[in-house]
C-alpha cells in the first residue's frame, strides 16, 4: 500500500500561504536590526570562523560581523508576511559596507518573483540594508520552494511550526 504524498495545509500559526497568495512587487514591510557582540559570537560559534576581524579588530575599525549573519532579517520578513515553510534553494548578497556591532539597521524587503519549475513551487525575494545616514549595508536576494512536495499533491492535515522565532536568535 503506498501513502499519497500531501502537502502541509496549516500549523500553530494558522492556514500556511499558498503560491497564489504570494504577489511578486508586494512588500514584505521592514524592521529595525541591531546586531549584538553575542550576536557575532554566536555566528562565529556556528560556522566555527574566528577570523580576527570576527572576534577582535578589522580595517573598519573595530569588530565586524560575518556576512552570514545577514541571512537572518530578511527570512523574518518573509516569515512574517507570509506563513511558509519549505527549503531554501538560492542566496545571493551584496555587502557594500561591513556589518557593525550597536548599529542600527533599517531592513526592507520585496517579492521579486515567483515561478513553478519540476512542479515544485519557487518565491523570489530580495531585501535591502541601510544605515541611519541612508547608506546601503547589504543587498540580497533569495530563492526559497515552497513544498518539497510536488505542487500536485493536496494540501491538508496540520504540521508542526518549524521556524525560528526571532526573539530567540
Amino acid at each position: 500500500m503506498t501513502q499519497e504524498r500531501t502537502r502541509i495545509a496549516e500549523d500553530e500559526k494558522g492556514k500556511r500561504a499558498t503560491y497564489d497568495d504570494i504577489r511578486v512587487g508586494e512588500t514584505l514591510g521592514e524592521m529595525a536590526w541591531v546586531v549584538t557582540e553575542e550576536m557575532i559570537d554566536q555566528q562565529c560559534e556556528m560556522d566555527m570562523d574566528y577570523h580576527l576581524w570576527f572576534s577582535v579588530d578589522s580595517p573598519w575599525g573595530g569588530r565586524i560581523a560575518p556576512p552570514q549573519l545577514s541571512y537572518r532579517p530578511p527570512r523574518w520578513l518573509f516569515s512574517r508576511a507570509y506563513n511558509v515553510r519549505g527549503l531554501f534553494y538560492k542566496w545571493e548578497m551584496e555587502n557594500l559596507k561591513p556589518i557593525k556591532p550597536g548599529v542600527t539597521l533599517k531592513v526592507t524587503g520585496t517579492i521579486a518573483d515567483k515561478y513553478v519549475k519540476n512542479d515544485r513551487e519557487f518565491v523570489v525575494y530580495q531585501a535591502e540594508a541601510v544605515d541611519s545616514e541612508g547608506s546601503v549595508i547589504f543587498r540580497t536576494r533569495r530563492t526559497h520552494v515552497l513544498d518539497f512536495v510536488e505542487r500536485t499533491a493536496p494540501r491538508a492535515g496540520k504540521g508542526i511550526d518549524s521556524g525560528i522565532k526571532p526573539e530567540k536568535i
